[in-house]
C-alpha cells in the first residue's frame, strides 16, 4: 500500500518538472516580464518540494 502512494506521488512529481521544463523560458528577460509565468513555475516548485518531503517521510515509515 505504501509502496503504491509513494508511486503516485513520484508521477506527481514528474508531473510537476514536465510542468517546470515545459513553462521556463529561455532567458531571464522573459521571466521576468510575465508575472503569470513566474506563478505557474513558483507553484510547481513548491509542490514539487512539498511532494518531495513527504515522500522522504512516507518512505521513513516504511522502514
Amino acid at each position: 500500500m505504501d509502496r503504491e502512494v509513494v508511486e503516485q506521488k513520484l508521477e506527481l512529481l514528474h508531473r510537476c518538472l514536465q510542468r517546470i521544463e515545459t513553462k521556463c523560458p529561455t532567458d531571464a528577460a522573459t521571466l521576468i516580464a510575465d508575472i503569470d509565468l513566474q506563478d505557474v513555475i513558483s507553484l510547481n516548485l513548491s509542490r514539487a518540494v512539498q511532494i518531495s518531503v513527504n515522500i522522504g517521510a512516507r518512505i521513513s515509515s516504511m522502514r
